[in-house]
């Protein structure tokens, strides 16, 4: 007789949100349609960091206002770096988002800069090589990202995909991606952040925050199929499960 699987023999992801309006979105739906069990760490309300890797079977960092080089003000930024250190080292499957990857690839020996202008909005991405997290993705494809800085890869590095001159997928170790896009967002996640900075939209992005919004709803169908198509990837890559 074959034994019955409680839900507690499940893997855990365990993801590290950053503020209230940058919360795990698309990738928590297909995490739990994975029937995987989802901790989500709420940094920004004062939980804490994981020590180390020890009891965690995947780990997702996610984005946010803050950047590398401010853990003066935001102290759980370098209990992450310090996480995703370890993690890079043991193997651990871990994806960073944005500034999730910015996090990882200061971790790994690597870190940032800040571009001469921003980047918002809809950017084509190309793909360079193929990789397990990319399997199956369009070689060139639009993607949406809101940040300041790039990424300067550490010397063990693989870049995967660029965008704008900067690394936009990056591999590191065997088991941990970074991605500077947002795979995640909604269309109510992006009239939040628009709502929430209406002077750096109305710079940054042609059309202002209605020409963003209504480019948007044309270009999410494809990003939220991309986004299951990176989940599956990453789940069937470090042996999770399928999706």
């Amino acid at each position: 007789m074959t034994a019955q699987r409680s839900d507690m023999d499940e893997p855990r992801v365990t993801i590290l949100q950053q503020e209230p309006a940058a919360g795990p979105a698309l990738l928590g739906d297909l995490l739990g349609e994975a029937r995987l069990r989802v901790d989500v760490r709420r940094l920004d309300h004062g939980d804490e960091v994981p020590t180390e890797p020890a009891g965690l079977d995947a780990l997702i960092v996610l984005g946010g206002d803050m950047n590398v080089g401010e853990e003066a003000d935001y102290p759980f930024l370098r209990a992450e770096q310090r996480l995703l250190s370890q993690a890079v080292r043991r193997g651990l499957p871990t994806l960073g988002i944005c500034l999730g990857a910015q996090l990882l690839a200061a971790a790994a020996g690597g870190g940032v800069e800040r571009r001469a202008e921003p980047v918002l909005g809809w950017r084509p991405i190309v793909v360079h090589r193929d990789d397990d997290l990319i399997a199956g993705v369009d070689r060139e494809t639009f993607l949406f990202q809101w940040r300041e800085y790039a990424c300067r890869l550490p010397g063990e590095a693989v870049l995967i995909a660029s965008g704008d001159g900067d690394p936009q997928v990056f591999r590191v170790g065997d088991a941990a991606w970074g991605v500077q896009f947002h795979p995640e967002v909604t269309v109510e996640i992006l009239a939040s952040w628009v709502a929430d900075d209406p002077q750096t939209v109305a710079v940054c992005a042609p059309g202002g925050g209605a020409g963003l919004l209504a480019e948007s709803r044309r270009r999410l169908p494809a990003s939220s199929a991309l986004c299951r198509r990176l989940m599956a990837n990453f789940l069937a890559a470090t042996g999770l499960t399928s999706l």
